[in-house]
């Protein structure tokens, strides 16, 4: 599975202080004001107690309602773990939908609640861009994202955070449901389909929906270059290689000199046996970024299966003189193979990665080609015994 980096984690840059600003005016309940005061001084237990003993006696007392929401918000501030926040938030949303229901488009409580969205956004993506991969930090991530969906339920980018957190965790299977959820309301950010496609291709059997969701996804964002690589990859992932090569063709009209395009497009050509194709997309990939150790290595991986079944055909035939023929055509294919298998090697060891599997492939040209010293040293990097 793909490593999901934070990159595209939506920060909500809301001023919740000043969302709750204003006057409060005044109320003919001497518990209502004693909590304002209780507020003013953040003794905000003490507030609570006065609103919970006004709403006993008034349980629709819009006021109450709204400062008992503001009086848990402006507490749970202070509380830096979204964990034990989530009760805070609870038992504020439950007054704040209350309030709302007695007085629809109440100023006072739409500020509260995005102010609250903010906060547990905020902390959320603060939390996950620091977390380092830590289990524990993750989860406090993925609470805090959680309330935040408590809060708006029909915020679309509550749900793609909460998706990216659980991607970030490796957790493909928990991510499918709050990336969805950011689909269906609208979300207006196109990694949000990226990233729903590679979960589900991740759980290897949500491959149909996967395309769906990309093709969707390019539907609605016909120029994003993200989403629409993504899709490339979903069709060679899933062995729809007649609507890949289709895809890529167009995609390569559009932009003929991205290296990127060029070797996964050479890449799905050699998948697909398609050998002399896939050194042309290869070579244009290899042309243009000389450094990228796979391209370098597919590009000698095609010379050398198109030797490979070249070879087959020499073994088959009868015929001195077609044999002689097949023999040259083969070693010629094994030769123009090797400058790009070392370079892929060359290029892995420099990073600092294990070329054993570049060597495996040098090891079987050098070998075919007679060419004994290289093929031993070549034998012994990919870890073979050559006594």
């Amino acid at each position: 599975m793909r490593l999901f980096s934070p990159t595209h984690i939506l920060i909500a840059l809301v001023a919740s202080a000043a969302l709750l600003g204003g006057a409060d005016g005044c109320s003919s309940d001497p518990n209502v004001e004693g909590a304002k005061r209780n507020i003013g001084l953040e003794d905000y237990p003490a507030a609570l107690r006065l609103l919970e003993t006004s709403l006993a006696e008034n349980p629709d007392n819009v006021e109450a309602l709204t400062l008992k929401a503001r009086a848990l918000f402006l507490q749970g501030q202070d509380v830096r773990d979204p964990v034990e926040r989530q009760p805070m938030v609870e038992e504020m949303m439950t007054a704040l939908n209350r309030a709302d229901a007695l007085s629809p488009g109440d100023e006072n409580i739409g500020n509260i609640r995005l102010a609250a969205w903010a906060e547990e956004m905020n902390s959320g993506s603060s939390i996950l861009q620091t977390s380092g991969g830590d289990a524990e930090n993750l989860g406090k991530a993925i609470q805090a994202f959680n309330n935040a969906v408590y809060i708006q339920p029909d915020s679309a980018s509550g749900y793609y955070n909460l998706g990216l957190a659980h991607l970030v965790g490796g957790n493909a299977d928990e991510a499918i449901g709050p990336l969805e959820e950011a689909v269906s309301h609208g979300t207006t950010d196109p990694n949000t389909y990226v990233y729903l496609g590679r979960a589900l291709l991740s759980t290897g059997s949500n491959g149909s929906r996967a395309l769906e969701v990309l093709e969707e996804g390019v539907e609605l964002f016909p120029d994003d270059a993200a989403v629409r690589a993504e899709l490339l990859n979903a069709y060679a992932a899933t062995g729809q290689a007649d609507r890949a090569v289709a895809a890529y063709e167009a995609a390569i009209a559009r932009d003929p000199d991205d290296p990127v395009l060029r070797y996964n497009y050479g890449s799905t050509l050699l998948q697909a046996e398609r050998y002399d194709d896939a050194i042309v997309q290869l070579e244009q990939a290899t042309d243009l970024d000389p450094d990228n150790a796979n391209a370098q290595y597919n590009l000698g991986a095609a010379y050398q299966n198109k030797a490979t079944a070249v070879n087959a055909r020499l073994i088959a035939t009868e015929d001195d003189a077609e044999a002689r023929s097949l023999r040259t055509e083969r070693d010629g294919l094994l030769e123009q193979a090797l400058p790009y298998l070392e370079a892929a090697r060359s290029l892995t060891s420099a990073e600092g990665q294990d070329p054993a599997d570049i060597c495996m492939a040098l090891f079987q040209v050098y070998a075919q080609l007679n060419r004994t010293a290289e093929a031993t040293e070549a034998g012994e990097c990919a870890g073979q015994d050559m006594n």
